[in-house]
């Protein structure tokens, strides 16, 4: 499959109809090892240029140098390039997957209560929906919140959780995040 640069990052409807994680599951509640539900409701991927961050386990002297501005932005995709205007969606990259659990941040729905969740996540539904679909990312995020926010945006009263993995030979490892 590919995908032009200036459809990155793609969003949920079409793709994650695609991805097989439309219709049925993402409208649906999926119990989470903690106890609460959570509901899908935006996907984001974005192509390989740039997008892996070093983890706990990288070596600094092993980075590149000079590869980002002060001025470019970590939470935004990278800038456009002069590289060719056809990129392949399903090798690399970095894929979002953004959950509503209802009541988190509350009673019983810390992070410390919902943190053997998104290891599971990333295991039980992040990585299966993108390998049926082709998909190799290098790294995957999940993200959890009390209500749905706009990707990008600020909601200073938004109670949101991520974490982050590397994806090593079909597994999920956490990443210093």
């Amino acid at each position: 499959m590919t995908i032009s640069r200036s459809d990155w990052p793609v969003r949920a409807g079409a793709l994650a109809m695609a991805l097989g994680i439309g219709g049925p599951l993402a409208a649906q509640e999926i119990q989470l090892p903690s106890g609460h539900t959570a509901r899908l409701y935006d996907v984001v991927l974005e192509g390989a240029e740039g997008v892996m961050a070093p983890d706990a386990y990288t070596d600094p002297e092993s980075l590149p140098e000079g590869e980002m501005t002060e001025d470019e932005p970590l939470d935004q995709p990278p800038a456009e390039s002069s590289a060719p205007a056809e990129a392949d969606a399903t090798a690399g990259g970095l894929a979002r997957f953004r959950l509503l659990v209802p009541g988190l941040g509350g009673e019983g729905a810390s992070y410390d209560d919902v943190a053997g969740d998104f290891a599971w996540l990333c295991e039980s539904l992040a990585l299966p929906a993108l390998d049926a679909n082709g998909w190799r990312p290098v790294e995957v995020v999940i993200a959890l919140s009390d209500r749905e926010v706009a990707f990008g945006a600020t909601d200073p009263e938004a109670v949101q959780f991520f974490e982050g993995f590397r994806i090593d030979d079909g597994t999920c490892i956490g990443q210093a995040f």
